[in-house]
C-alpha cells in the first residue's frame, strides 16, 4: 500500500473505490476538487486529515477486495453505465423532486425561510444539469465511442468540429465546478440534510432524497472527471500521435 498522505483524492478512490463513503462522510470533495493532495482537501473540508487517513488506511488493510470494475470497463461500458445509472436517476429525480420541493417550501417557507433558497439553488441545478446531460449525450459521449471504433477497426481519427476531445471536456469539468458549487450551498442551507424537529413526513423525506442526489452526483462526476475524460483524452492523443 502507498503512503496515503501522498496521494491525491482521485488516486485514492481510484485505486479503493469503496473509500468514496470515507469522503462522504467526511464531507471531502473526490470529485470537482479530486486532484488535490489529501491533506489539501481535508484542510478545505475543515476536518483532521489524521482521522481521514486512519479510516482510510484501515479500510485498505481490512482485506477487503478492491470493486475494481471500473478500472477495468471499456469506454463503452463506462459510457453505458454513467448514462444508465446516473444520467437515468438524475433526470428521474430533478423532475420528481421539484413538485415536492415547491410544497415544503410552500407550506413550511414562513418558518424555516432557508427553504426558500433552497428552493432556488435547486432550481438552479436542475436548469444546469438537464442541457449538461444533453451535451454529452449528443456531443461529447457519441464522439468518444467514435473514436474508440475508429480504433478498433483501424480508421482514421475523426476531427470533430470542436477541434479536440478536449475542449468539451473543458467545459463538462467548468460545468461540473459550478455544480458542485451549488450542492455545497444546498448542504449549507439544509444544515446537512438535518430535518428541524417540526419537519413534516414530506420536508424530512425531500432532505433524505437531496441527500441521496448529492451522492449519486458526487459518484456520477467523479467517474466522468477522474476515469472516462482522462481516458478519453488519452485514446485521441494516442491516435492521432499514431497518425503522425
Amino acid at each position: 500500500m502507498q503512503n496515503l498522505s501522498t496521494m491525491t483524492v482521485r488516486e485514492i478512490a481510484l485505486e479503493m473505490p469503496q473509500t468514496t463513503r470515507v469522503f462522504e462522510q467526511f464531507k471531502i470533495d473526490y470529485c470537482c476538487g479530486g486532484r488535490k493532495p489529501i491533506a489539501e482537501a481535508c484542510e478545505r473540508a475543515g476536518v483532521d486529515s489524521k482521522d481521514v487517513i486512519e479510516q482510510l488506511e484501515a479500510l485498505f488493510t481490512s482485506g477487503v477486495p478492491a470493486d475494481d470494475w471500473v478500472g477495468n470497463a471499456s469506454l463503452h461500458e463506462l459510457i453505458s453505465h454513467i448514462l444508465d445509472k446516473h444520467h437515468v436517476f438524475t433526470k428521474n429525480e430533478l423532475r420528481s423532486l421539484a413538485p415536492l420541493m415547491d410544497k415544503v417550501a410552500r407550506v413550511h417557507g414562513d418558518n424555516h425561510s432557508e427553504l426558500i433558497e433552497l428552493k432556488a439553488a435547486f432550481e438552479e441545478l436542475s436548469d444546469d444539469l438537464f442541457p449538461h446531460m444533453m451535451k454529452e449525450e449528443e456531443v461529447l459521449f457519441p464522439f468518444v465511442e467514435r473514436l474508440v471504433r475508429c480504433k478498433e477497426k483501424g480508421l482514421p481519427t475523426p476531427m470533430p468540429p470542436f477541434g479536440t476531445v478536449r475542449n468539451p471536456i473543458r467545459m463538462m469539468m467548468s460545468e461540473h465546478d459550478m455544480a458542485g458549487d451549488i450542492l455545497r450551498k444546498m448542504r449549507s442551507l439544509s444544515k446537512d440534510y438535518t430535518p428541524p424537529p417540526d419537519a413534516c413526513p414530506s420536508f424530512t423525506g425531500l432532505y433524505y432524497r437531496l441527500a441521496e442526489l448529492e451522492r449519486d452526483l458526487h459518484e456520477h462526476i467523479h467517474l466522468e472527471n477522474n476515469v472516462l475524460f482522462p481516458r478519453a483524452v488519452e485514446l485521441e492523443d494516442a491516435a492521432l500521435g499514431a497518425e503522425v
